[in-house]
């Protein structure tokens, strides 16, 4: 299942167009440019122009980018509806008193926090992400053979036919210089048939 095998190497597709979002500096304004990535005719994100398509992050993901230099990192893991219901259903451990977007996303917190020692977890934030229930969390946290802490920005976002869960990282000192991008990609994510979303 995939959303038991989220343990992945913390540090180290087709691009159909550019779009130019605005980005405030300290100082200044400047123009970060995303290419829209399409996976399996299924969805499609904006990338960071900077951040390039990489395998070696997580097995489980259908779309891994990466900027080793500027340590940003981000993964897109998906799985049926149907199967993480009925399999945590048998195990007991599915909730019917909250959503299946909830359940998800608790699920895969519980099991994502076990791996790493967490200094900060913010509230949890629900989200419409282009007509998608969606959850957002950000966490900071140590991991065993890094020296410092890591930033991470957890979406869960829940799809007509399958649910996702995106997670960006990079080091906590950067942290705000990469925090604006991540939540862009998040905010970009949409399935490739709208017509499906919009009857919803």
């Amino acid at each position: 299942m995939k959303n038991i095998s989220i343990l992945f190497l913390i540090l180290c597709f087709t691009t159909s167009s550019c779009i130019k979002f605005k980005k405030k500096d300290t100082d200044e304004s400047r123009t970060e440019i995303f290419n829209t990535v399409t996976v399996d005719d299924e969805y499609r994100v904006g990338i960071p122009k900077f951040m390039r398509n990489t395998t070696g992050l997580n097995e489980e993901a259908a779309l891994q980018y990466q900027n080793a230099f500027k340590e940003a990192y981000t993964i897109i893991i998906g799985e049926p509806k149907q199967e993480f219901v009925d399999v945590f259903m048998e195990l007991d451990q599915y909730n019917e008193n909250i959503s299946l977007l909830q359940n998800y996303r608790e699920i895969q917190l519980q099991s994502f926090t076990s791996t790493i020692s967490v200094s900060m977890e913010s509230e949890i934030k629900p989200l419409k992400i282009n007509g998608l229930d969606a959850e957002s969390v950000q966490i900071d946290g140590s991991v065993e053979g890094i020296n410092e802490e890591i930033a991470y920005f957890l979406t869960f976002i829940e799809g007509t036919e399958n649910i996702y869960m995106m997670m960006s990282w990079t080091l906590k000192s950067k942290k705000e210089e990469h925090k604006k991008t991540f939540e862009t990609i998040a905010q970009s994510f949409e399935l490739i048939d709208q017509e499906t979303v919009t009857k919803v």
